[in-house]
């Protein structure tokens, strides 16, 4: 293995590979705080540089563990497989910003095993923890954490509890669970239980879930869960071509997905694997956007939010994001957006219905943010057009199809003759 240990992106503070939690001289255990995630694992890059080339990676099938020097897990009995990566990236061909000559791409993460991008995090954090002696695997979620790990609990043959809430932002105002979610974890076999309290009084259960049972809290292992994000980004830049794009737009809740596909593009322009850099932005919802109010204030170490608007993206709704995600956003020279329900609809609808892509509300804010940044001039058209801007589309739609069923209205009775048919297509 070539990663050697975890250190610490706000005080460069190193810790052993075992370590869990946040580090301890930036956040205390169960703080909710832009702090508590700051820890990232470092790998021997001269090494690599040695032991591994474009030409190897070519060779291998895609998925998660074609990239297994760069992943923090030892023992190849340990890594979980269930088939995460190899998502597809997307050319946009017909929504009206393709037609203004803007090369727009969305790497498709609603086609992983569970319906989103977390297969990715949750297969490298869940595979290091049962390395490390894990008898169990616990978590705390608005539902795509806990559908990814479930699955894995299943595939791995060990307990999983998944404390499933309407959103983590929303935890003590009382937000409805997802439906679809609840069902999906439930059928992989995890016991579900939807607490009452705050986050820091929750992270507290999760500490004592670890030293009594003995099971892993995926929370604490925070920094391998952006080791699987990475992944994303390898992929990228392989269907391009062995290029970064000019742009990368992140549906963004706490700011791991983004902080991980960051060290991802970093990690291969280390390895000679490509030349540039791409700059990345986080796309939030209004109400819920810690990391856009941060940004615009000039606030590297983003502020908790006393409270968050109840929107139509749960799963990226959370009062505070990290400061790795501003870390990422300020090296890569990108930036923040905020976008609001109405917006979000319009892109689903969109992707939907020219590109026949069916993302989740929360994925679609992908598309969104694109838009906002061209309409607002933060997205530099021309670089766009040459190398290409990439929206990660996080999940599938039918994940929050249920929370939709008001935007749409019913199907219309007609009578079963030709007559009513035809007058009916005439719209059409």
């Amino acid at each position: 293995m070539y990663a050697t240990s975890l250190r610490c992106v706000f005080c460069s503070a190193e810790y052993p590979l075992t370590h869990r939690g946040p580090c301890a001289s930036c956040a205390r255990p169960g703080e909710e705080s832009a702090l508590h995630e700051t820890l990232a694992v470092q790998y021997d890059v001269a090494t690599l540089k040695h032991r591994l080339d474009r030409a190897e990676l070519a060779r291998r099938p895609a998925g998660l563990w074609r990239y297994r020097e760069l992943l923090p897990v030892v023992d190849p009995a340990f890594r979980i497989e269930l088939g995460a990566g190899g998502t597809r990236l997307v050319p946009l061909a017909r929504i009206a910003e393709v037609a203004e000559g803007h090369r727009l791409l969305l790497k498709v993460e609603g086609s992983n095993p569970t319906g989103s991008f977390k297969d990715r995090p949750i297969g490298v954090a869940a595979s290091v923890a049962l390395e490390q002696g894990a008898r169990g695997l616990a978590c705390l979620t608005s539902g795509n954490i806990g559908s990814a790990m479930a699955a894995v609990a299943a595939k791995a043959g060990v307990p999983a509890l998944v404390l499933l809430l309407g959103a983590a932002g929303l935890a003590d105002q009382g937000a409805s669970v997802n439906v679809e979610k609840y069902v999906q974890i439930s059928a992989y076999g995890s016991r579900v239980l939807t607490p009452i309290g705050n986050l820091a009084r929750l992270y507290a259960l999760a500490d004592r879930i670890e030293a009594e049972l003995g099971w892993s809290f995926l929370h604490n292992v925070q920094a391998y869960q952006a080791e699987g994000d990475k992944t994303t980004a390898f992929e990228i830049c392989e269907q391009l071509g062995w290029q970064a794009p000019a742009a990368v737009f992140v549906p963004t809740g706490t700011g791991t997905n983004l902080f991980g596909l960051w060290q991802g593009f970093v990690l291969f322009k280390e390895l000679g694997f490509i030349d540039t850099l791409p700059r990345v932005f986080a796309v939030q919802p209004v109400g819920a956007a810690s990391l856009v109010d941060a940004w615009e204030a000039h606030q590297a170490v983003p502020s908790v939010l006393a409270r968050i608007e109840p929107n139509l993206a749960p799963p990226i709704s959370h009062r505070v994001s990290g400061y790795h995600a501003y870390r990422a956003m300020q090296e890569s020279g990108g930036g923040a957006v905020a976008v609001t329900d109405e917006e979000m609809l319009a892109a689903l609808k969109d992707l939907a219905s020219y590109e026949g892509i069916y993302a989740e509300t929360a994925s679609a804010a992908a598309l969104a943010g694109i838009r906002r940044a061209l309409a607002t001039g933060l997205l530099d058209v021309e670089e766009g057009r040459r190398a290409g801007v990439v929206g990660i589309l996080t999940s599938h739609g039918l994940k929050n199809s249920l929370a939709l069923a008001g935007v749409f209205p019913p199907p219309p009775l007609i009578e079963g003759t030709w007559e009513m048919l035809r007058s009916s297509l005439e719209s059409i």
